[in-house]
């Protein structure tokens, strides 16, 4: 009864094929990272209380504006310094309604052009005309809004026309063709 000896036999790892995937791969990646373009969407944290000392200095200073974009299913509601656009000139403006109606009524919550951001840039630029030096924007949305929606509105309030990298890397003025370029994003409070 001879049993047979298990020979252990050293086994040649081919990596050849290996490499010549990586050597195809890394180019590509490279390729992918040149052509792919990176941007960036300036957002900063709400504010949550102001000190005895902020208060002191912000009498000194001009009434700020607080401008803030709500949106909501069926529009926008804008208001600067706790008044709602469309109040100011002796309407009662229903706190609930928009006071920027959608410019598809009764599309899908996905199609994304249903909001009317050309009407709200005008709405923008308004309040920049009249107050040039600001430029921080509270933005709040309702729980069903998509991100899509949130960030062209973000665009809409900055500006189409808006270039900061000058301004962001090279110290250099904030071009006057940007609007609302610091966007404050809360959690869902009207």
């Amino acid at each position: 009864m001879g049993r047979k000896k298990f020979e252990e036999e050293e086994i040649e790892a081919n990596l050849l094929t290996v490499m010549n995937i990586m050597l195809l791969l890394i180019p590509a990646l490279l390729l992918a990272m040149e052509i792919a373009r990176m941007a960036a969407i300036a957002v900063s944290p709400p504010k949550f209380a102001a000190t005895a000392d902020d208060n002191k200095e912000d009498e000194k200073k001009e009434k700020p504006l607080n401008l803030k974009v709500f949106i909501m299913e069926d529009g926008y509601r804008v208001s600067a310094s706790g008044q709602q656009a469309g109040a100011e000139a002796g309407k009662s403006a229903d706190s609930n309604s928009p006071t920027i109606a959608l410019a598809k009524p009764g599309t899908s919550l996905e199609d994304f052009d249903r909001y009317d951001y050309t009407l709200l840039q005008a709405e923008a630029r308004k309040y920049k005309d009249l107050f040039p030096h600001e430029n921080v924007v509270t933005i709040s949305a309702e729980n069903s809004i998509p991100m899509q929606v949130l960030i062209n509105t973000m665009d809409a309030m900055r500006g189409n026309d808006c270039k900061l990298i000058g301004a962001m890397t090279l110290n250099e003025e904030v071009p006057p063709e940007c609007m609302f370029w610091q966007a404050i994003v809360e959690a869902g409070a009207g």
